[in-house]
This record gives C-alpha cells, sequence and structure tokens, in this order.
C-alpha cells in the first residue's frame, strides 16, 4: 500500500468514526482530528507535486472561519475540528467547493431529519421520550453531513 492510498483510508475510518460519534454521543473526538491531518501528510508524502503551502493555507484558513462560525453558534467546536482536518486535504482553490458540497450534504440531512422526526411525531409513534436523534429540535449530528460531503469531494478532486 503506497503512503498516498494509506491517507485515503486513514481519512476515510476517520470520517466514518466521525460520523458514528456523533450519531451515539453528539461529540467528536479530538483525536479524529489530527488523525484525519495525519493522513493528509500520508497523502501528500505519497503524492508527487503536492501543494504544501496551499494545502496549509487552507486549514488555516478554513480554522479561521471556523472560529467566527462557532462564536456565532454556526456549527459545533467539534464540527469546526472535523472541517479544519478536512480543509488540510484543499487547496485554496478547491476548498469553497469542499465546504459547499459538505454544506450541501449537511442541509439534505437536516432535511432528512427534520421530515423524519415530524412525521414520528405525527405519527405517534416516537412516544414520550424519544431517542435524541428522533427528538424534535434535537442537534444536528453534522459529522454525517461532513463525511457524505467530504465522500463527494474526494470523488471530485480526489480521484
Amino acid at each position: 500500500m503506497t503512503l498516498a492510498l494509506a491517507g485515503l483510508a486513514l481519512l476515510a475510518a476517520g470520517l466514518v468514526l466521525a460520523a458514528g460519534f456523533d450519531l451515539w454521543r453528539y461529540e467528536i473526538p479530538d483525536t479524529l482530528t489530527i488523525l484525519i491531518i495525519a493522513a493528509a501528510v500520508l497523502f501528500g508524502l505519497g503524492t508527487p507535486g503536492f501543494n504544501w503551502p496551499s494545502h496549509a493555507a487552507a486549514g488555516g484558513a478554513f480554522f479561521a472561519f471556523g472560529l467566527l462560525a462557532f462564536a456565532r453558534g454556526w456549527l459545533g467546536g467539534g464540527d469546526v475540528k472535523i472541517m479544519t482536518g478536512c480543509a488540510c486535504w484543499a487547496t485554496l482553490s478547491s476548498l469553497p467547493a469542499q465546504i459547499v458540497l459538505i454544506a450541501m450534504a449537511g442541509g439534505v440531512l437536516a432535511l432528512v431529519l427534520m421530515l423524519l422526526r415530524r412525521g414520528l411525531v405525527a405519527a405517534g409513534i416516537t412516544g414520550d421520550n424519544p431517542p435524541r436523534l428522533l427528538r424534535v429540535g434535537a442537534d444536528l449530528p453534522y459529522a454525517v453531513g461532513i463525511a457524505a460531503g467530504m465522500a463527494l469531494w474526494g470523488w471530485r478532486f480526489l480521484a
């Protein structure tokens, strides 16, 4: 297995684990962000012509935006950290596409959960104390959208 393939495998594992933790506990361990950044470094080491300054700048640029998004309540802290790690996979020129694809996947996730939650309540299926994921108004496990958006972005920019 090449370093680039190892990096891709670690990225996929990190994103799947982040989505799983977010669904299960609404929490994303910091170690997964470190794993995703380390995976980008492995990928870069195995990819000739990898533009290190642009990838580092993309990670830094998203982190700066993420601080604002967190302060405004637009994104949770774990989501900002995971997306910062994902931004290290992008260059400055591909970062806007990555953000748009993640936002679109997150929007689809929000719509599906909203319809599911309200539909279950309207049908009387959820009862008085449904699981957190099914409660109307509960937080969105956004790492699921991040993972889906990254899959779309990777298919477009890493294939």
